[in-house]
C-alpha cells in the first residue's frame, strides 16, 4: 500500500518480505534493551532518499498493528512529509507546540490506522536547530510517553543538520538507516561519531532499499 508515494505494510499480507522485514526490526528494538524496550526512538539517515521516513513509518504502523497505543512525530521540520502521507494539515504540529501555540493533545492527530497517531511537524517561523534546542523539547516526549506506548521520530538527514543531535539527547535510542545504494562507510561513521558526541544510544542499523519484489521501482524517502 502506498500512502503519498510512501510504502508500506498498512495492508502487505502477512508473510510477505517487506511486512516480516518489518517485523523483525521492530522485534529487535523492543528486545534489544535486557528486556526494557525504548519508547521514544528516532530513526535516523545520513542523507535524503536514504529511506528514513519510510523506516519510522513503518515501525510505527508495525507497532501499532500489535495493538499498542503508538505516534509517530514528525521532527524533519527542514521538509515534512508524514502529514501528506495521512492526508492532514502539517500544522498544528511539533513547532507549534515548542512555540507554545498548541498543546501536545491538540496537535496529535488519529490517523485511519488504529492505535496510530501522528503529531505533525507543524510551522516553524523560527528555525529548526534553535526549536530543538529548547528545554521543552523533554517536556513534550514526557508528555508524551504518558499518552502513547511507543514514539517513533523521523528526524531529518545527519549530515546535513544537527536537528538530529538535539532529538538524540531526549529520546531513549537512535535507530540508523543506511541506504545500499550510495551508502558510504565514512557517511556511517560520521553519523555515529556525531551521536557518540552528545551521548546519544545507538540502538541498531537497518539495511535500506535492499532488492526485493515488493519494493521494485518504489522510491524511498
Amino acid at each position: 500500500m502506498k500512502m503519498n508515494g510512501f510504502v508500506t505494510i498498512a495492508s502487505a499480507d502477512q508473510g510477505t518480505p517487506f511486512a516480516e522485514a518489518y517485523g523483525l526490526l521492530l522485534a529487535s528494538v523492543l528486545l534489544g534493551n535486557d528486556g526494557k524496550p525504548p519508547s521514544t526512538v528516532a530513526v535516523a539517515a545520513a542523507q535524503a532518499g536514504d529511506g528514513c521516513s519510510t523506516t519510522a513509518l513503518n515501525l510505527a504502523i508495525m507497532m501499532a498493528k500489535t495493538g499498542r497505543p503508538t505516534a509517530i512525530v514528525d521532527a524533519n521540520m527542514r521538509d515534512p512529509e508524514l502529514h501528506k502521507a495521512f492526508g492532514v494539515p502539517q500544522s498544528p504540529g511539533l513547532a507549534d507546540v515548542l512555540t507554545r501555540k498548541s498543546d501536545v493533545k491538540n496537535a496529535i492527530v488519529r490517523t485511519q490506522i488504529p492505535q496510530l497517531s501522528l503529531l505533525p511537524a507543524g510551522k516553524a517561523e523560527a528555525s529548526a536547530q534553535a526549536l530543538l534546542s529548547q528545554a521543552i523539547l523533554g517536556d513534550v516526549f514526557r508528555e508524551m510517553r504518558e499518552l502513547f506506548e511507543m514514539i517513533v521520530v523521523d528526524t531529518p538527514p545527519l549530515r546535513n543538520y544537527p536537528d538530529t543531535l538535539h532529538l538524540g539527547k531526549v529520546v531513549d535510542g537512535v535507530l540508523l538507516v543506511v541506504s545500499t545504494h550510495g551508502a558510504s562507510r565514512r557517511d556511517q561513521q560520521e553519523m555515529r561519531r556525531l551521536l557518540d558526541r552528545v551521548e546519544a544510544r545507538i540502538i541498531g542499523t537497518v539495511l535500506n532499499r535492499v532488492r526485493s519484489n515488493e519494493m521494485t521501482g518504489d522510491r524511498a524517502r
